[in-house]
């Protein structure tokens, strides 16, 4: 697995790349942008990772936006590369959010509402975790949670990380407190809340094929545009 700063480089040249080639004044809407929330044993990730291949979409999970988010010169060159109007309209998004959302104001927090505002800004990325959707909301990103009953994602987590079913059942439990410690720690929300998404899903009863596809007839059905934008190669 590549380390994280070849990650965020990668992602860096990507963005780069794309605002090379856009024309100077754009009338286009960038690609898609979407939330993704998952608990462990959902198979979400794997939905993220099938729903942004068809859709040719970036990944920004907890590794990269944490990374960026934590490192200041990161945070200007991912700024740095948006046009003057992404880079106003970032300027003047932060100074509202800061001043008008429920947020802990720790260095952290702000990097994160400031590297999650300028992906989307750059548009066609899918976001995986980390509070997104609490971030840019129903109107900037198709925001999704998936879900599955309890046995299911036992199951599918003593699958995939080889463990006894308590041991699974205690992982369980650890990551579902310590992801929703972190989104009621930094943006006061109960990340349960139905209506912080368009869409939840149980994966109970679908395969991962079937739930990339009712994702993408729910975001058509909610006015959201399925086709990425095209980077054109160096």
């Amino acid at each position: 697995m590549k380390q994280i700063s070849e990650l965020v480089n990668s992602q860096m040249r990507q963005w780069e790349l794309r605002r090379t080639h856009e024309k100077p004044h754009r009338e286009e809407k960038v690609g898609p942008v979407i939330c993704v929330s998952r608990d462990l044993g959902t198979g979400g990730r794997a939905v993220a990772r099938d729903l942004a291949g068809r859709l040719a979409l970036d990944i920004m999970g907890k590794d990269i936006i944490d990374s960026i988010a934590e490192n200041l010169h990161q945070q200007r060159r991912m700024v740095d590369i948006l046009d003057e109007r992404g880079k106003v309209s970032l300027e003047r998004w932060i100074d509202g959010y800061l001043h008008g959302a429920p947020v802990e104001y720790g260095e952290y927090a702000k990097g994160l509402m400031k590297v999650v505002r300028a992906a989307a800004l750059h548009g066609n990325v899918l976001f995986l975790g980390r509070g997104a959707n609490w971030v840019l909301g129903l109107d900037d990103a198709f925001c999704v949670r998936i879900v599955a009953p309890i046995e299911r994602r036992i199951e599918r987590v003593m699958g995939y990380l080889s463990v006894t079913r308590a041991e699974a059942l205690e992982a369980i439990h650890e990551a579902d407190q310590q992801r929703n410690e972190f989104v009621r720690k930094v943006f006061h929300r109960d990340p349960t809340d139905a209506s912080g998404y368009h869409l939840t899903l149980n994966t109970g009863g679908f395969t991962e094929d079937k739930a990339v596809d009712l994702i993408l007839e729910a975001m058509k059905m909610s006015g959201f545009s399925v086709k990425p934008v095209p980077v054109v190669a160096s």
